[in-house]
């Protein structure tokens, strides 16, 4: 018997990605009407259940700022396993029951140093500074895994799409302002928003990003191997509210450079490695935490 096999009789679980692994411990706060996701799976699939899912999610304020990504993706995989077992029993013909879903949590902090002489960090150094101090604290991160599997197809959306991540300050520099959402690569431009849409700010993502998005393409392609394999681009930006100061920096993140993205079949799912991180908060805490709206402020932690 291979070493896989004799595992995985020993411990259903192994192999897994973790967001699969404790399904009977989910809570759903209002319980889901799984006659309309059985009607909407058997007739448009994987690929029209997992968006409905996450926007009910959102419309039952099921989504919560400050949560762990994975408590997100257990929600959504509880929801989509029992939809299935559901309706296997309705049909003989059924799609893979495999959600490829991804996950993304931030374990290496962003430091202004790590961008050496690039001039919008270089001249916005407080600014930037401040930026790195909020993502750095993970505030951004379920926002980031619940926009990658909103199309229920982790992969495909990594390859046509960036993650933005906007923040905007007062003139004391505390982050009063946030948005997170996909950017197309070709044309440049936003697309979707994690929670409440924000349209007002379109032009200034778009104006910022475009002029680069063809130098963005050819590193994710020539340094990261995004045509080979899932590479997650976030692009950020902080802007001064208050006296006019915009600062951008990007930062690339594919399955094979560690553990923060994750994506069943291409990362690694050894869970015997233990690996070193610096503090998150090697910069200090953030002036101010605000809100991404759309999502719910009740933390679950």
């Amino acid at each position: 018997m291979g070493e896989a096999k004799r595992r995985r009789q020993l411990d259903t679980n192994f192999g897994k990605p973790w967001w699969q692994k404790n399904n009977k411990h989910v809570q759903l706060d209002v319980e889901p009407d799984y006659s309309h996701f059985v009607n909407l799976y058997l007739s448009q699939g994987t690929a029209g259940l997992i968006p409905a899912i996450h926007d009910w999610l959102i419309e039952t304020g099921q989504i919560y700022q400050g949560e762990h990504p994975t408590i997100l993706m257990n929600r959504v995989n509880y929801i989509g396993m029992t939809v299935y077992d559901i309706a296997s029993k309705q049909t003989q013909t059924l799609a893979s029951k495999d959600l490829k879903l991804g996950c993304f949590t931030l374990k290496v902090p962003i430091e202004p140093d790590d961008f050496g002489n690039y001039q919008p960090v270089l001249n916005n150094r407080e600014l930037a500074t401040e930026a790195m101090r909020l993502i750095n604290t993970g505030f951004f991160d379920t926002a980031i895994t619940f926009l990658i599997n909103k199309d229920g197809d982790a992969i495909g959306t990594l390859r046509k799409y960036g993650i933005f991540l906007y923040m905007g300050t007062n003139s004391d520099l505390e982050i009063i302002d946030a948005a997170c959402g996909l950017i197309n690569w070709k044309p440049l431009e936003v697309t979707t928003y994690a929670g409440e849409p924000r349209n007002s700010l379109n032009t200034l993502i778009e104006k910022t990003f475009r002029p680069q998005a063809d130098k963005i393409q050819k590193f994710r392609v020539e340094q990261k191997g995004a045509n080979k394999f899932p590479c997650l681009s976030l692009l950020c930006l902080i802007e001064n509210k208050a006296g006019m100061a915009v600062c951008e920096f990007r930062r690339h993140y594919t399955v094979q450079g560690g553990t923060q993205l994750i994506i069943p079949g291409f990362s690694s799912t050894a869970e015997n490695i233990v690996t070193s991180y610096p503090a998150m908060d090697i910069l200090g805490k953030p002036r101010n935490i605000p809100a991404i709206r759309g999502f719910s402020q009740k933390s679950q932690n």
